[in-house]
Order: C-alpha cells, then sequence, then structure tokens
C-alpha cells in the first residue's frame, strides 16, 4: 500500500470540502431556479387569464351599457379607444357622442388613452369633412371647430 504524506492528505481533504461545497451551491442554486419557474409560469397562467377575462367583457360589455340607447348605436375601434357611441342616433333628437374604453380588473388606461381622454375633456375635438373629387385625386378639407 502506498504511503501519503500528511501534505497529500490535507490537500484532498480541503479538495473534498470544496467540490462538496460547489456541488451543495449548485443543487440550492437549481432549486432556486425550479421556484422562480414555477412562479413565473403561474403569473403567465394568471395574466392569460386576465386577458381573457377582458376580452370577454369588451365582447358582453355592448349589451349592459347605460351611455347608449342600443349597440346599433355603437361602433367599434378597438384601438386605442374601444367603442365610439352614438346616443340618440336611432331616434330625431339631438345625439350625444361618448368615447367609451372598457377595462377589467386592475387595468389602467395607456398612455394614448389618457392623452385622448383628457384631449376630450379639454374640449380639443373637431369635426373634419374630406370630399374627393370625381376625377381628381386632391382633397378639399372643411374643418369645424
Amino acid at each position: 500500500m502506498v504511503k501519503l504524506e500528511f501534505q497529500t492528505l490535507i490537500v484532498l481533504l480541503i479538495s473534498s470540502i470544496i467540490i462538496m461545497y460547489l456541488l451543495w451551491y449548485i443543487f440550492r442554486i437549481k432549486i432556486s431556479l425550479r421556484a422562480k419557474i414555477n412562479e413565473a409560469r403561474k403569473d403567465t397562467a394568471n395574466r392569460q387569464r386576465s386577458t381573457i377575462k377582458g376580452d370577454i367583457s369588451e365582447t358582453l360589455a355592448p349589451w349592459s351599457m347605460d351611455c347608449v340607447d342600443s349597440v346599433k348605436e355603437l361602433r367599434f375601434l378597438g384601438s386605442p379607444i374601444d367603442f365610439v357611441g352614438f346616443k340618440g342616433l336611432d331616434g330625431e333628437g339631438e345625439i350625444d357622442i361618448k368615447f367609451i374604453e372598457i377595462k377589467s380588473g386592475k387595468s389602467r388606461l395607456s398612455k394614448n388613452q389618457r392623452r385622448i381622454r383628457d384631449a376630450i375633456i379639454a374640449g380639443r375635438v373637431g369635426w373634419a369633412e374630406i370630399r374627393t373629387g370625381d376625377t381628381e385625386i386632391s382633397l378639399d378639407e372643411k374643418t369645424i371647430e
């Protein structure tokens, strides 16, 4: 049997301890990574459910709105605002025009949706009528503000 010197035994012992520490550290990282992956999967599933619920709400909302008299008075835009409602359009009197954004849960208005809302509240809304000629390509624009 080969005799090992004392220094060689110490080096082997220290090397074994370092290897065991590194293996333990790798194992700990793997456990942490698995936990983060599971958490990310749950978060993704919850976000998908929220998106689906929002889409369903957006589809069903026109039939339960009080800001228009009937679904026929709504026009779908989709982006950046969901609907424009023309309350009273089915009748003969004056109409009220509403810009309608449908949100569900904790969702908030986007930056552009907030800008549109602010422009409407501030009265920065106008009318533009564009007429094209029969054979001409030029446009005659009439703007009323």
